[in-house]
């Protein structure tokens, strides 16, 4: 084989394989399920933490006006995700949504309003 069919064979073979390492990239991202949290109140949230039967997510902090998000395994008991963050000294708790497992593309949203009332959305 001459040299420059054999790059030209390098070439597409790597070219090839980067659109089929992107891809499978983009995909686990889109096939597994996550979770979002949502910071429209004025204060900072501190130490947001979402723990699902199977996974403890560690949002750290979020900032007034920010999201952060997680994805997650798609092998979880049933239950529900239980959320809990502080506000200053005030350490806010709850429930809400149901898991189950192998839920596809699901994306779970906890959202803390200007009021600091919490809403999730699934």
């Amino acid at each position: 084989m001459p040299m420059k069919q054999v790059m030209n064979f390098l070439f597409k073979t790597s070219l090839i394989l980067l659109c089929i390492l992107s891809t499978s990239y983009y995909c686990y991202f889109y096939i597994t399920p996550s979770v979002t949290v949502i910071n429209n109140s004025q204060y900072r949230l501190t130490e947001v933490n979402v723990k699902l039967r199977n996974s403890n997510l560690n949002f750290g902090s979020i900032e007034p006006e920010q999201i952060n998000s997680i994805h997650y395994s798609l092998k979880q008991m049933d239950g529900s995700y239980d959320y809990s963050f502080k506000i200053g000294d005030s350490r806010v708790r709850g429930t809400c949504g149901y898991i189950t497992s192998s839920e596809f593309n699901k994306r779970f949203e906890i959202i803390v309003s200007t009021s600091d009332v919490v809403t999730c959305v699934q």
